[in-house]
């Protein structure tokens, strides 16, 4: 009993008026019940910028996969491949040796086809009612002298509530990335 009667506190000081005026005037833990009111919306912001970087980066090397992809069919080594699943396995060998850091090949659909002139190149929408349908996509990587159209499509789950509402394109929420390159074959052999 005796260190309680030492210890220089009277009960009216931790109960009633006293514990009140206390409590309000202490800030202590003001910073940590800021933070938790504003954390939800940092952190959301934070996730939609790291998203959105993901994307463009994302689109840069889908853009470059199709740019490696272009040149060796523009130069005759897909033709050269022999078969037609030997033709898209050669293809889909050069685009991925630049994509599968960021990228999984398997997801990426390829829309390829061959015209004999660029006026003719008209190519249809996979998109439609905003659900992707690869079912009708094409590989024909033409002859020497043909106009030939490259697309890759590929399908990226959404994260964030702020990439569904700005930029998803399909109905489930998730980002189609596309990318395209119209060229002219080579005469790599007789035209």
């Amino acid at each position: 009993m005796a260190g309680i009667k030492g210890s220089g506190t009277s009960s009216r000081g931790w109960f009633g008026a006293g514990l009140r005026r206390r409590f309000i005037a202490n800030r202590k833990g003001a910073t940590a019940v800021e933070f938790a009111m504003i954390a939800p919306l940092l952190f959301g912001f934070l996730f939609a910028i790291l998203e959105t970087g993901t994307l463009f980066i994302r689109a840069t090397a889908l853009e470059t996969g199709i740019e490696e992809a272009k040149r060796v069919t523009m130069t005759g080594q897909i033709a050269a491949a022999g078969a037609p699943a030997m033709q898209e396995s050669a293809f889909r060998s050069a685009f991925c040796a630049q994509v599968d850091w960021i990228i999984k090949c398997e997801d990426v659909k390829f829309d390829v086809r061959a015209f004999t002139t660029f006026g003719a190149a008209a190519m249809p929408n996979p998109v439609s009612g905003g659900t992707f349908n690869p079912t009708g996509m094409q590989f024909n990587p033409g002859l020497p002298c043909q106009i030939v159209v490259i697309r890759a499509y590929y399908e990226v789950k959404s994260i964030t509530g702020f990439i569904r509402n700005d930029v998803a394109t399909l109905n489930s929420g998730n980002v189609l990335l596309g990318g395209s390159a119209a060229f002219k074959n080579e005469p790599y052999g007789a035209c």
